[in-house]
């Protein structure tokens, strides 16, 4: 999922239209995220998703971007797996 506002992709609404679409163990990739708004989308996807940290990446747009732009990031999760999927 690329560039949809963090206030769509925090409701409960968009959470759980994305995740209960995703099979367990299944990769959500949500970017073009402004790293301030990392957090929020963590704590809203925290109960379907495990977070791969090591998949966590920042990126700048390139000469001139950055002052426009600014910074953007990408997440990526694991649908969770729940003892009555497995």
């Amino acid at each position: 999922v690329a560039n949809i506002l963090v206030g769509q992709l925090v409701r409960p609404s968009m959470v759980g239209s994305l995740c209960t679409n995703l099979v367990p163990g299944g990769l959500l990739c949500l970017s073009g995220i402004r790293p301030d708004e990392v957090e929020s989308l963590k704590a809203a996807y925290g109960e379907w998703v495990e977070w791969e940290e090591e998949m966590y990446a920042e990126a700048d747009p390139g000469i001139g971007g950055q002052d426009y732009w600014g910074r953007w990031s990408r997440l990526v999760g694991r649908r969770v797996v729940t003892a009555e999927q497995t």
